[in-house]
Parts: C-alpha cells; sequence; structure tokens
C-alpha cells in the first residue's frame, strides 16, 4: 500500500500555501483505509474529473497556462520544441509527459496542462470520520500530513476542501513555521474540537466540487 503522486506538469499558485500537520487528524478516529460507498464512482464537473473506487481515487486537472513568448526558452516547467509543448523538470532535466499543441496570442502563449494526483489508501493515506464527512490524511514525502476534508451534499455533488490559513490564524491557530508556500502545524484536534472547526470554516479552501456522472 502507498501513495503514488504522478504530476505531469507542477504548478504552484502563489496565493496559496500548502498546510502540513505533524499527525494524522482527529487523533482519537480510528483508521479506515476503504472509501464509503457513496463517494465512489466517477464525479466531474464537466472538465475535471474524480474517480473514487474502493481502495483509492485519482483527480484529473486540466488548466490552460501563458507566458509571454520571449520567456518560453526559460521556463523551467516546459519545453517547446517544433511546434509542441512538453511538461519538463529542469532540475531533473526530464520531459514529464507527451507533447501537445500551443497557440500564439499576442506575443504569449497559451497552452493546456494535465495534472493527476493518485491517493492509494494504506500505511500513508486514509481517512478518519467526523460526524457525516471524512478527513483523509495523506503522508508526503517531508513526513508531515495533508488534510482534506470530503462529503457528499443533498446534491450528490462531492465537496472536497482543506485548511485555509487565515482561518486558522483568526482562530490561534498558529504555524511553528511558515513560508510563502507552506506552513507546519503541531495540533492534537479531538472529534469533537474538528467538529468545532468545521462548523468555524476552517476547511473553507475548496479543491473540488463535483457532479456524479451517470
Amino acid at each position: 500500500m502507498y501513495v503514488k503522486l504522478l504530476i505531469i506538469l507542477l504548478v504552484i499558485s502563489s496565493a496559496c500555501s500548502q498546510q502540513y500537520f505533524d499527525r494524522p487528524q482527529p487523533i482519537n478516529a480510528r483508521n479506515i483505509y476503504a472509501f464509503p460507498e457513496p463517494f465512489q464512482g466517477v464525479w466531474t464537473d464537466g472538465q475535471d474529473s474524480l474517480i473514487v473506487a474502493k481502495y483509492f481515487f485519482a483527480n484529473i486537472e486540466y488548466s490552460t497556462l501563458s507566458l509571454p513568448y520571449t520567456k518560453r526558452d526559460t521556463t523551467a516547467y516546459a519545453l517547446f520544441i517544433g511546434d509542441k509543448v512538453y511538461p519538463y523538470d529542469s532540475i531533473r532535466q526530464q520531459i514529464l509527459g507527451v507533447g501537445t499543441t500551443f497557440e500564439i496570442k499576442n506575443d504569449s502563449i497559451y497552452y493546456e496542462i494535465r495534472e493527476i494526483l493518485e491517493v492509494q489508501l494504506g500505511r500513508k493515506a486514509f481517512l478518519r470520520q467526523v460526524g457525516d464527512q471524512f478527513v483523509l490524511n495523506v503522508k508526503g514525502d517531508n513526513d508531515w500530513w495533508e488534510l482534506f476534508l470530503m462529503g457528499v451534499t443533498e446534491q450528490q455533488k462531492v465537496v472536497v476542501t482543506y485548511p485555509n490559513i487565515d482561518a486558522m490564524i483568526e482562530q490561534d491557530i498558529n504555524p511553528i513555521l511558515s513560508n510563502n508556500e507552506e506552513d507546519y502545524f503541531e495540533v492534537q484536534w479531538t472529534t469533537n474540537e474538528f467538529s468545532r472547526l468545521i462548523a468555524n470554516n476552517i476547511f473553507s479552501d475548496t479543491l473540488l466540487f463535483v457532479d456524479q456522472q451517470n
């Protein structure tokens, strides 16, 4: 059992940071290694898709990126060859996926990327229940945990949210270390405390809001 992150092209938004936690949450809930039946299926918002099976999920997202034409040969994330652009890791100097066509408009290049996140439940990824919702705990390569709150609405939509740093600080939940891209927390939330945090909109940043595909 493992967590597999296959990222076709890594794009980090400077407006958002990732929140990491020192242990799975809530601390007094048991680990669940299978997605409940209401979550299972194929979900989509018309473009991006979420595939949930009993023991794993795969999230597929598409985005359109742009950069000045003059910067095409200096970006660390893309390699332009002929009439195609390839996702590229400049550190390892490796192409990470197949090439796609790009478009030039007003001295800028526009191209579409695909990002795939696959998580298999096991030792490094599992659910813990809070009321009628579930906290997905995912352990990263840095041995810290990311938290995602998952629920199914009355309209049969899957909602996946993650912590909002500003809302946490307003509740006097402060990181032990922060930089422009990451915040690290040491917390021990019980299920009751976690329910209170949900009610106070700590989990207010939406990652996914998708319908079930018939």
